[in-house]
């Protein structure tokens, strides 16, 4: 396929605004145990917004519809997005809920666990997605996860299948998903616990992967993108499966790896590339992501892309 100029690589996201406090600690707690942190960072995050800010850090035109609180942390995510050249004109303000707010640990294996406060984001509405439904039906790919309601993804993508938009989801947290939605799914982004979930299938070896994506598949789904984390990808569509592997860094710290990918892989799309290639791009993103702390504050712009790139081939 013929990759689209910048100018037409139009993203629309909908979906969750977080902003993150990420403690660094040498492992996690136990139940009723207090440790000592090495560190605190305050970053923004929500997985709608994760997308968002890779899309529009690799050239992608993006548009963000969301909900934030009428807050300090509201006004700040706000900036932030506009700083990367997102469009924030769909990204209402609610009066009675604070912005979501996420507390992640990070451990010195780069593991990660999070608690999630959705706030504002549990009243992203039907309304507010039909209010912005002209910059849905206009882009090349939408994107949606599941940390605000379900109601609202399937409305976008009602949307954006009328439009003959491509329609991307990232099924977290897994138990919202409906039939309907996986209808309207063309591509399922997801890792090894989500798929598990939706398919009652376990994933411990590349053969099981496979077949729980097929299964996925038979739900409804067009298209599957299953990431495992440091063991690559595996992809399903009408063709068959391949497996991508993942590229080797030294990680030290995952959170928002799955949503680098997600991002990166839609702009690919967007471009015009098969699924395949759209993943192997999207793996080098994810992967450069992992080397860094931080979640929206590890994702790279297509200058360090290409650089990363460059270094690579000459070694």
């Amino acid at each position: 396929m013929t990759e689209h100029s910048t100018s037409q690589r139009r993203i629309c996201v909908v979906g969750s605004a977080n902003i993150d406090l990420t403690f660094r600690t040498s492992r996690f707690p136990e139940p009723g145990e207090t440790i000592t942190g090495r560190s605190l960072h305050q970053g923004m995050g929500g997985k709608g917004a994760n997308q968002a800010v890779v899309a529009a850090r690799l050239g992608a035109q993006v548009s963000f519809v969301a909900r934030v609180g009428n807050d300090s942390f509201g006004t700040q995510a706000i900036e932030a997005y506009q700083a990367d050249g997102i469009d924030t004109s769909f990204i209402r303000r609610s009066e009675n809920q604070p912005t979501g707010t996420a507390a992640i640990l990070v451990d010195d294996h780069a593991e990660n666990c999070i608690v999630v406060v959705a706030g504002a984001n549990a009243e992203l509405s039907s309304e507010d997605i039909v209010a912005a439904s002209t910059v849905i039906e206009s882009s090349n790919v939408l994107l949606c996860q599941l940390e605000t309601p379900v109601e609202a993804a399937t409305e976008a993508f009602r949307l954006a299948r009328a439009a003959n938009v491509l329609t991307v989801l990232t099924p977290a947290p897994a138990e919202h998903v409906t039939g309907e939605l996986l209808n309207l799914c063309d591509v399922c982004v997801l890792n090894k616990t989500e798929i598990e979930l939706l398919v009652d299938q376990s994933v411990n070896t590349e053969a099981e992967a496979v077949l729980a994506a097929e299964l996925l598949r038979k739900r409804g789904v067009n298209r599957v993108a299953l990431t495992l984390g440091s063991d690559g990808v595996v992809i399903q569509d009408e063709q068959g499966s391949m497996f991508i592997p993942a590229t080797t860094v030294r990680a030290v710290d995952s959170t928002g790896a799955g949503d680098a990918f997600t991002g990166a892989l839609a702009v690919s799309l967007a471009s015009g590339l098969s699924l395949a290639d759209a993943a192997r791009r999207a793996g080098i993103v994810a992967a450069i992501s992992v080397t860094r702390l931080g979640t929206q504050t590890s994702f790279p712009t297509v200058e360090e892309v290409a650089d990363w790139n460059t270094k690579e081939a000459m070694q």
